[in-house]
């Protein structure tokens, strides 16, 4: 039996307690995929962040991210969180930028200090991939919305930059509060449409991301919540950095913000008491290509041993 190190910490969070959990274990590179999972599913979090070794590869520090079901190529606060361990705990000094090598390729983190401690992280996702529009009607239906409450000049889509999300312009706050859904009839409309696990070469099931217009908080722009199908439950990640990548690529290709660069913050978790702030900047740079940055603050939480056997 031998240890490994672990901190817990929240993404996307202004103060402690808010935004999302994330916890991160160094050391991992002797663990097997499956008892990879095994820690996930034991946390609990939305996902769990495995750093393979102590000391970077020429592309980055090696990263493994798992969900409580499998193992996901890339997710967004944990990027972050990975990050701040990484120069928290293993860096130890103030530098401008982490690399991580994850299973999508390599995602810089940039990070900003408040003395010598970070108080803002932002990454710089992939270039996204857009899917065909699906019928807005169908989709209100399966959560119990009216058919107008979907945004009339904006289409329901799905959007990938490394994880995929089926984005879902709503009009009114009232309308993001009474989302809901049988989790039967939501693996329906997923299989009916090519976008469950077992029908996609990524094996990965496509997550549901509602955002408006109106905030909680008047200096937000968007409020936004994050459902997805997991383990036959539909369960809210309260801070989903990912989705925001594709949020943001999805407000460029349509100009949803009547412009080709926008800079904004998005609530997502207050229905669930996690509150959190996303940050997003970026700009359409060419036909099909994107830059896309997502950022916010991370608060380290506890940290301490995890025997492994």
């Amino acid at each position: 039996m031998h240890t490994l190190p672990f901190y817990i910490v929240d993404v996307f969070a202004n103060a402690p307690y808010k935004g999302n959990q994330l916890a991160v274990f160094r050391q991992a590179q002797g663990l097997s995929t499956h008892q990879m999972q095994q820690i996930a599913q034991e946390i609990g979090f939305a996902e769990s962040s495995f750093i393979l070794e102590d000391q970077p590869t020429p592309a980055g520090f090696e990263a493994r991210y798992f969900t409580v079901e499998y193992e996901v190529p890339f997710a967004g606060h944990p990027t972050l969180g990975t990050a701040f361990v990484i120069q928290q705990f293993l860096v130890r000094e103030p530098v401008a930028e982490v690399n991580l090598r994850l299973k999508v390729g390599q995602i810089p983190v940039s990070i900003g200090y408040e003395g010598t401690s970070p108080h803002f992280l932002s990454m710089r996702q992939i270039n996204p991939t857009f899917g065909e529009p699906l019928p807005k009607e169908e989709l209100a239906a399966l959560f119990h919305l009216p058919p107008a409450a979907l945004h009339p000049h904006f289409p329901v889509q799905e959007v990938s930059t490394g994880l995929p999300f089926l984005l879902i312009p709503l009009q009114s706050l009232a309308q993001v509060r009474q989302l809901q859904a049988e989790p039967q009839q939501v693996q329906a409309f997923l299989e009916k449409h090519g976008l469950y696990k077992t029908q996609r070469a990524d094996g990965l099931s496509v997550a549901f991301y509602f955002f408006c217009p109106q905030t909680y908080a008047p200096e937000h722009q968007l409020n936004a919540r994050m459902l997805a199908l997991e383990n036959g439950r539909l369960i809210e990640d309260a801070a989903t950095g990912s989705a925001n990548g594709c949020l943001l690529a999805y407000l460029l290709k349509h100009r949803y913000y009547a412009s080709e660069a926008v800079e904004l913050l998005v609530e997502q978790g207050y229905e669930i008491n996690r509150n959190a702030t996303i940050k997003l900047k970026g700009q359409k740079t060419g036909e099909h290509q994107y830059e896309l940055l997502v950022g916010g603050q991370v608060q380290l939480i506890a940290k301490g041993e995890w025997y492994v056997r």
